[in-house]
């Protein structure tokens, strides 16, 4: 069998733990649903209703908050916002309505922009951003007078250290799962695509295979990191039958 498990939302999850903003935190923390928990707080209605499938607006008001989920922490601007959206999603929204949604985000997670900041605040005194183990990317451009080169290097500095923080992790995962394969000579790891590792087993080792994978990967990470990771599971016999866990 194929056998692959991926991490769900770690970038997210990486950017809830530097910004500190309690209401994300708890989101994962309760095992929550942010892409509702976004919703809520963007259109201002209740958890419920942001959950409510049967509402005529979910799907596009759940699209708009994964797309605002993903961007916002890396610096995303409403003319960025909307072209994603009309490109990725095919809903137009103007400049005005963009600019509102990133704002009312925003509001709603106050720590994010003021970790933005911070970030890139640190950033323009050392010339470089990092992950949380300490792998640098040095951004001499943050000092640019041209505003388009300041402006990249200012979305590195937000993107390196959750990007790469999350790297960091799944290479700790990966380091775990190297250290048990002499005693499972039949677990043969085969690709890893992003923040997912994928496997080649015996049919009748599926349970074990996907318990032991699961616990290096869920495992925390470095001690400071205090939200639950996980990792969701599927396997079959070619890539177009893959079934979850």
């Amino acid at each position: 069998l194929i056998l692959s498990l991926d991490f769900s939302q770690i970038e997210l999850r990486v950017g809830a733990f530097y910004c500190r903003d309690e209401r994300m935190l708890d989101v994962y923390r309760d095992n929550g649903d942010i892409h509702a928990a976004t919703t809520s707080v963007i259109f201002e209605v209740s958890y419920d209703e942001a959950v409510d499938k049967h509402v005529p607006q979910y799907k596009e008001r759940r699209t708009i908050a994964k797309n605002v989920n993903f961007g916002t922490f890396y610096g995303l601007f409403p003319k960025g916002l909307q072209k994603t959206l009309k490109f990725k999603a095919g809903i137009d929204k103007s400049t005005e309505e963009c600019a509102e949604i990133i704002n009312s985000l925003k509001q709603g997670y106050k720590r994010l922009s003021l970790w933005q900041e911070e970030t890139k605040a640190e950033a323009a005194r050392r010339g470089y951003t990092e992950t949380w183990l300490g792998r640098r990317r040095y951004l001499p451009d943050i000092w640019s007078e041209d505003w388009g080169r300041k402006s990249f290097a200012e979305r590195c500095a937000l993107n390196t250290p959750i990007q790469g923080t999350a790297a960091d992790i799944l290479k700790l995962a990966m380091a775990h799962i190297l250290s048990g394969l002499p005693e499972r000579q039949w677990l043969k790891p085969v690709l890893q695509i992003h923040d997912e590792l994928v496997f080649v087993i015996p049919e009748d080792r599926l349970t074990e295979a996907t318990d032991f994978i699961r616990k290096c990967m869920e495992n925390k990470p470095f001690p400071e990191f205090s939200l639950p990771l996980i990792a969701e599971a599927a396997y079959g016999k070619s890539f177009g039958t893959m079934n979850e866990i």
